[in-house]
């Protein structure tokens, strides 16, 4: 390694480290060698760490193909009893989310379980108050639904005794 000397008078000086130039200078090509070959695999070795700890940079992995989409999710009575108005005017903002994303929101609250407002907060980006509207109102479309198919149910028996 040269350093620069700059105690010589006004004359800027090269100065040698001595580990360097107490080797022969046939060897110095092989030192000089192995030092850049140990800087290269260290190089290789950050950039593959950094690049498997970063996100974006990832290949994606192969996923398993989706199973067959349930189209009783999506008729003409999805959308029964979403609360356009009142999730409207909590949206007052112009970060408010897509009207597609709430509407994915409420498709995902009425048809899964699991599905509550902490969930569509943290999985659709949702303010707490749509995604709590959106609940709620999911959760009364169920229990609603749940007991006309009661109602129907024990009307049908009565109908047809066996």
């Amino acid at each position: 390694m040269i350093l620069p000397y700059p105690h010589h008078g006004d004359r800027v000086v090269a100065y040698l480290l001595p580990v360097w130039t107490r080797l022969p200078s046939a060897g110095r090509g092989g030192v000089a060698a192995a030092v850049l070959a140990v800087a290269l695999v260290t190089l290789v070795v950050v950039t593959r760490v950094r690049r498997s700890r970063s996100g974006p940079l990832r290949h994606p992995r192969t996923r398993r193909p989706a199973g067959p989409v349930d189209t009783t999710w999506f008729t003409a009575h999805t959308l029964d009893g979403f609360p356009e108005e009142a999730v409207r005017a909590t949206l007052r903002t112009p970060t408010a989310p897509s009207r597609e994303r709430l509407y994915a929101a409420w498709v995902l609250a009425t048809h899964t379980q699991g599905t509550d407002a902490v969930w569509l907060e943290k999985n659709l980006a949702l303010p707490a108050d749509a995604a709590h509207l959106i609940t709620d109102a999911a959760e009364a479309r169920r229990r609603e639904m749940s007991a006309r198919e009661t109602h129907d149910t024990q009307a049908r028996d009565r109908d047809c005794p066996d």
